[in-house]
């Protein structure tokens, strides 16, 4: 009977512990990251941790502590120290910026390639009213395209374009003089041919 008595209040416990777990703060996205300019021999990762706090409770922040690698390369440890006080059933976000040098991504006289496999794994820790610290994991990897500043400008200069282009199509169609059309293509086949001869 005592054994019964036992198992039960070990199983209401056991219940009451994995409900308190499950309402504390969950890791959403890093948003908005960068791994700097990799051209250089120091480079700068930046983004942005995204968290929620899924409890009713507020926390303050202690530290954010993640392992950086890059194409499986151990890069280093990010770590981002930021004083906040973390609302109840609220979205925060915690800067990320860390400086690294590029000998360990990119090999002497090689170009930096188009995409990169990065990770980043560690904790969140915070600490509630009652000063205990809570834990929580971060997992994030991604494919991080990276573009030459060259490279982003053909990028902006494409949309800008393509915007014009839409709020042209918007408009009534004006004829253009055919000169005017001639010289424009024979503009775009230079640049064309520029293009090939440079690669």
């Amino acid at each position: 009977m005592n054994s019964r008595i036992i198992i039960l209040f070990l199983s209401l416990f056991a219940l009451n512990s994995c409900t308190h777990e499950k309402k504390t703060i969950a890791f959403k996205k890093i948003a908005n990251l960068d791994l700097g300019n990799l051209t250089k021999r120091e480079a700068t990762l930046r983004g942005t941790a995204v968290f929620m706090n899924l409890s009713d409770q507020e926390f303050n922040l202690k530290d954010l502590v993640l392992d950086f690698t890059i194409d499986g390369k151990d890069i280093g440890t990010v770590v981002s120290k930021t004083k906040k006080v973390i609302k109840p059933n609220s979205e925060f976000s915690v800067p990320i910026v860390y400086s690294y040098s590029t000998s360990s991504v990119l090999t002497e006289g090689r170009e930096p390639a188009s995409s990169y496999a990065v990770e980043l794994l560690g904790d969140l820790m915070t600490k509630n009213s009652r000063e205990e610290e809570i834990s929580t994991p971060v997992k994030f990897a991604d494919t991080y395209e990276y573009l030459t500043k060259k490279e982003k400008r053909i990028e902006k200069r494409e949309a800008r374009k393509a915007g014009r282009e839409d709020s042209d199509d918007s408009k009534v169609e004006e004829k253009k003089p055919e000169k005017m059309i001639d010289r424009k293509e024979e503009r775009r086949k230079r640049r064309e041919a520029r293009r090939a001869k440079n690669k």
